[in-house]
C-alpha cells in the first residue's frame, strides 16, 4: 500500500488522501534563488532578475506539491467529495454519483506504475452545460469506487480489464462512461 494513497475508513464514509511528493527540487530552486542574495551576487541587473524568477518557482512548485498531499477525496454514499485547504479559489467541490458523467485513466509511459497514472473525473453539475474535470493521483481502490458508486461501464474497446494491474504494453487513456 506504499504506492497508494492512503485511506481511512469509517462507517459511512472512505477518505483517500493525497500522496505525498518530493518537494526537494522544489526546494533546492528556491534556496538558489535566495542564496545569491548574501553571496553578494546581485550586482548585476540580470542576476537579480534570475534570482527572483528562481524564488518564484521555486514557491510556486513548493505550494503545488502542499496542495496536492493535503488534497482530501471522500467517498460517501451521496457524492464525491474533494477538499483542499490550501486551493484557495476552491476550497472543496462535491461531485454527486448521478453527475459524474465520465473517469478516465491516464497512463503517461509503457510499462506505468501507479506514481505514473492520474485519474480523471468529469463532472456536470445539476442543471448545467459546463463540465469540470478533476484529476488526482491514481489509487486502485478510489477508482473501482468511483466507476462502481456512479454506475459507470468501460468504454468500447478500452485495453485496461482491472484497476489493480495497469496495462503495461501501452500508454494513452482508458475511459469509463
Amino acid at each position: 500500500m506504499a504506492e497508494s494513497l492512503q485511506a481511512e475508513a469509517t462507517v459511512e464514509r472512505l477518505i483517500f488522501k493525497g500522496k505525498p511528493k518530493a518537494m526537494s527540487a522544489a526546494i533546492a530552486v528556491m534556496v538558489a534563488g535566495l542564496l545569491i542574495f548574501p553571496m553578494g551576487m546581485n550586482q548585476v541587473f540580470f542576476v537579480e532578475a534570475m534570482a527572483w524568477t528562481f524564488i518564484a518557482w521555486g514557491s510556486l512548485l513548493l505550494f503545488g506539491h502542499l496542495i496536492d498531499y493535503s488534497t482530501t477525496y471522500e467517498v460517501t454514499e451521496d457524492a464525491l467529495i474533494v477538499r483542499s485547504p490550501l486551493r484557495f479559489w476552491s476550497f472543496g467541490r462535491t461531485m454527486d454519483w448521478g453527475h459524474i458523467k465520465r473517469m478516465n485513466v491516464l497512463l503517461s509511459r509503457i510499462e506505468s506504475t501507479t506514481e505514473d497514472a492520474t485519474l480523471q473525473i468529469i463532472y456536470t453539475p445539476e442543471g448545467s452545460t459546463q463540465m469540470i474535470r478533476e484529476d488526482m493521483p491514481y489509487d486502485s481502490q478510489l477508482a473501482q469506487e468511483i466507476v462502481s458508486r456512479a454506475g459507470l461501464k468501460a468504454a468500447k474497446d478500452s485495453g485496461m480489464t482491472s484497476f489493480d494491474d495497469l496495462p503495461q504494453d501501452s500508454k494513452g487513456q482508458f475511459s469509463w462512461q
